[in-house]
């Protein structure tokens, strides 16, 4: 029987875990080479700290089931079995990874690029985006007033991501949203108004924007004019160093 191929974010991911196994969860996504899962149990408080290689982020409902008994009953053969089987089957995932690396850069300290361009590729856009991603320049000590999370060159076709945003504060969605915009911008390229003027932002761009799931939580989170306080004291703190 062939089974659906799935895609889900972090969120969605914990939600059916905790539903089937009944811990509360606290995930960490890795790109390991060599664990691809590991979990500390706190079963007096019913919860648990798990983390998993990316590739779980794929897992069919059987693989779910499995992972969740692994979680109440570490020692299930059959649950191992299953899951083994698919960490046999999504190899490629950490070849395809490796390869990347080669090509797109070096990783920053927290977010892997590769990794997120990947998975926001084939969940939105069907792996037809072709463009390259890496982090930009950290910028010069006199900028602290703004950030420009994100930028997109026609050009080089390259999306370039602030390195500010490789930081233990930021939260992976909002990072993997950024990601979005800028692809979203290599994919529709560049309009015009009815006037000829360059356009960047225009409604087909817009309503594709709006759609993204993880849109009103990233928009919140920018929102927030206390996230880009925090963003730009801690980079003061850097400098001064």
């Amino acid at each position: 029987m062939q089974l659906e191929f799935l895609w889900r974010d972090e969120s969605t991911l914990r939600h059916e875990l905790e539903s089937v196994s009944g811990f509360r969860l606290d995930i960490t996504l890795t790109n390991n080479t060599s664990t691809m899962m590991s979990v500390k149990r706190s079963r007096i408080e019913n919860k648990a700290r798990l983390r998993l290689h990316r590739m779980f982020l794929t897992a069919n409902a059987l693989v779910i089931r499995a992972l969740a008994t692994w979680l109440r009953r570490n020692r299930c053969s059959r649950s191992s079995t299953v899951i083994n089987e698919f960490i046999k089957e999504n190899r490629h995932q950490i070849e395809h990874l490796s390869a990347d690396r080669a090509t797109r850069g070096k990783d920053g300290r927290l977010w892997d690029l590769a990794a997120l361009y990947d998975a926001v590729n084939h969940a939105h856009f069907d792996g037809k985006v072709d463009a390259r991603i890496a982090w930009g320049r950290m910028p010069s000590r006199k900028s602290h007033s703004s950030i420009r999370f994100g930028s997109y060159s026609q050009e080089e076709n390259l999306v370039r991501i602030h390195p500010y945003l490789d930081d233990p504060f930021v939260p992976e969605f909002f990072v993997r949203y950024i990601v979005f915009h800028e692809m979203l911008h290599a994919h529709l390229g560049v309009g015009e108004s009815p006037s000829g003027r360059r356009r960047i932002h225009t409604p087909a761009f817009k309503r594709r924007e709006e759609a993204y799931p993880e849109f009103e939580r990233a928009a919140e989170w920018l929102s927030d004019s206390a996230n880009l306080r925090h963003l730009l004291r801690s980079r003061k703190r850097t400098f001064g160093r």
